[in-house]
């Protein structure tokens, strides 16, 4: 079956959080948003029409995991990822920045040290600020054009017996590592040794070019020490509806996990989400696979493009995640400036790499998961600078 990955949405004056800046005035008005990690086509057929049909239904409830939500979790991460969990396992969030703020709380003390891998995902760093923690960074270090773990660092780190927490980003965001079994291996063995609890961010685990290795599939040792963020948002385009499943096999660690959620004060998961993900996770394999193969086209094409004709900018190889990460350096544009200077000149929004950490500055990240003639767009707006 083929599925519409060419159509472009007009998705302005909908809400949507990334156009909202382009439209009616807003601060990149008329450009085109490479910006926010959601897709520019529209998700599953099978996910649209559970939605509808739960529309029409008209009840719009209070809304729980129930055994068969379990059933369908489970079964699809047994076939996708060849990870056996139980039911049990699973903890409902309305997503998974949220699930890290918990986690946070739930796991360390005010002034205690969480790790985080520097470039990355800035809501792991807000996560600790906004919660009085301390901010503790393994920076990740580049060695031939590739991102790789600085494990002596990040042994010494876990061996401060202040230090925690290790968030980690897996598959990475932004530098689109896949890290190898191999490397989660000598990571888990650090963790164990320190005793270190791990939150693993593995939103974009269905989106990749090479084998993803889910860290607490390893063993059960490391298991024991590991929350497993999922869910469906990043893989069917659904981030709107606010369902994560946060797996954790460990009692203790999942009863206090649990308990700073009934702190909180949230149980229920977006009613929408509950259909959405019934469809998501036992009708949609052939979708994903096609969307897959769309990105790994897009991706080709884009790398071409920079290396062909902007050979001024840094790429770094894209194993997954749809968000391609791009050394700008060379244009000399102070970090808090990049995103107006591409807006303006390029036509186009991308997120400044500072936004990531320090790490960052000089970088740019960019969303190639939508139509290529929106891929167009992105390209054009490259070239347009780079004339100048």
């Amino acid at each position: 079956m083929s599925f519409d990955f060419n159509s472009v949405p007009d998705r302005r004056n909908t809400g949507s959080y990334k156009w909202i800046c382009t439209e009616n005035g807003g601060e990149f008005e008329g450009a085109f948003p490479f910006s926010t990690a959601d897709m520019e086509w529209g998700t599953a057929p099978a996910i649209r029409k559970a939605c509808s049909d739960f529309a029409m239904n008209g009840f719009y409830c209070y809304t729980v995991a129930d055994e068969h939500y379990r059933k369908v979790v489970g079964d699809f991460m047994a076939r996708r990822h060849n990870w056996n969990i139980q039911p049990e396992w699973i903890i409902t969030t309305y997503g998974i920045v949220s699930a890290i703020h918990t986690c946070v709380k739930a796991f360390t003390k005010e002034g205690e040290g969480v790790i985080i891998q520097s470039p990355v995902y800035g809501h792991f760093e807000a996560a600790v600020r906004l919660n009085n923690r301390k901010v503790v960074n393994n920076a990740l270090v580049i060695k031939d054009g590739k991102y790789e773990i600085n494990f002596e660092e990040l042994e010494k780190m876990c061996a401060d017996n202040n230090n925690k927490l290790l968030i980690l980003c897996s598959p990475h965001n932004p530098v689109g590592r896949v890290w190898d079994r191999a490397e989660l291996e000598k990571l888990a063995e650090i963790a164990i040794k320190h005793d270190i609890t791990i939150v693993s961010d593995e939103i974009h685990f269905d989106i990749t070019s090479k084998r993803h290795t889910v860290l607490a599939s390893i063993s059960p040792e490391i298991a024991s020490r590991v929350v497993t963020c999922t869910a469906p948002s990043k893989t069917f385009n659904i981030a709107g509806l606010g369902t994560s499943n946060i797996i954790i096999s460990d009692d203790k660690l999942r009863e206090i996990f649990a308990g700073v959620i009934k702190k909180d004060g949230y149980e229920c998961i977006n009613a929408f989400g509950y259909p959405a993900i019934m469809a998501a996770y036992t009708e949609c394999d052939e979708w994903l696979d096609e969307m897959n193969a769309r990105i790994a086209e897009n991706y080709k094409v884009f790398r071409e493009f920079v290396k062909n004709e902007l050979p001024e900018i840094r790429q770094f190889e894209l194993e997954g995640t749809y968000l391609v990460w791009l050394d700008v350096s060379c244009l000399g544009i102070p970090d808090d400036k990049i995103a107006e200077f591409f807006a303006k000149e390029a036509g186009i929004v991308v997120n400044s790499g500072g936004w990531f950490g320090d790490e960052g500055l000089g970088f740019i990240r960019l969303n190639i998961a939508g139509p290529k003639e929106a891929l167009e767009i992105a390209m054009n707006g490259l070239r347009k600078i780079f004339k100048k």
